[in-house]
């Protein structure tokens, strides 16, 4: 049995929330959906999450993506409730009663674990090819943004519930980059082989996940052209940061372990 990663467990907690923010975004489609939807999305995206994450780990298949998910379901619990840029990417549920916390557990944590477990016991150990990276990278970018500028949003929350629209805006900005840079060192320091283009590719799929959903939860002003042209300026350079954490992982943990 493989032993414990640390550098997979970071990875798990980044590629869990991922699919989570990706059954929030898919519900953030729909026109009125009821809470079961909601919460059903939520456990389909963390179910994505897992899964993916035990493909992508280089420890135990089940014990990173375990504690991934706990580990995303408190930082929503903790954030979500008490940020204003956590309630509007959560706003799809509504409400920050024990009933909603009770369900993003549940959603979150249980889907999570089927989805780690179900990999293990069907696929196995992962392959060492490193096409599936693009799509490792890409939903742990997605992930890691966003837990990111929820973290980034506490700095701005002191004396008032409120962030100024520059405020929110830095935020984002911190999100994105701290994000793409914590991501690429995850998945350079648990790939098997040199994760560059994958890097590249995720990182900008990613960034583009992050900024569809942030874009979704906030008002819209300004022309559609210039939201797509924002969209594909903050890709740009979610690739070269992710590049550069992909590089810095790789070099310091990954290359040691590889194959």
């Amino acid at each position: 049995m493989r032993g414990f990663s640390f550098a997979s467990l970071i990875l798990s907690y980044f590629l869990v929330g991922g699919g989570m923010f990706t059954g929030t975004l898919v519900a953030g489609t729909l026109k009125s959906p009821s809470e079961v939807i909601v919460y059903a999305l939520l456990a389909a995206g963390a179910f994505l999450g897992g899964f993916v994450a035990a493909r992508a780990s280089r420890g135990s298949t089940i014990l990173e993506p375990a504690l991934g998910a706990i580990a995303v379901v408190g930082t929503i619990v903790g954030l979500a409730a008490t940020t204003p840029i956590g309630k509007l990417i959560w706003g799809a549920a509504q409400d920050q009663t024990v009933k909603f916390i009770a369900a993003v557990a549940g959603a979150g944590g249980g889907g999570a674990l089927v989805g780690a477990f179900l990999s293990e016991k069907l696929l196995g150990e992962a392959t060492p090819s490193s096409i599936p990276w693009v799509l490792y990278t890409g939903l742990s970018t997605f992930g890691a943004c966003l837990l990111a500028t929820l973290f980034g949003s506490v700095i701005f929350v002191t004396r008032d519930t409120h962030m100024t629209q520059d405020q929110m805006g830095t935020a984002m900005l911190i999100g994105m980059g701290g994000g793409c840079l914590l991501s690429g060192m995850a998945v350079g320091a648990s790939a098997r082989t040199r994760p560059l283009l994958a890097a590249l590719l995720g990182g900008g799929a990613g960034v583009a996940g992050f900024f569809a959903l942030v874009m979704r939860a906030t008002p819209r002003s300004g022309e559609d052209k210039d939201a797509v042209a924002g969209m594909i300026v903050l890709a740009v350079g979610g690739c070269i940061v992710t590049l550069i954490g992909a590089l810095i992982g790789w070099a310091s943990v990954g290359r040691r372990h590889a194959g």
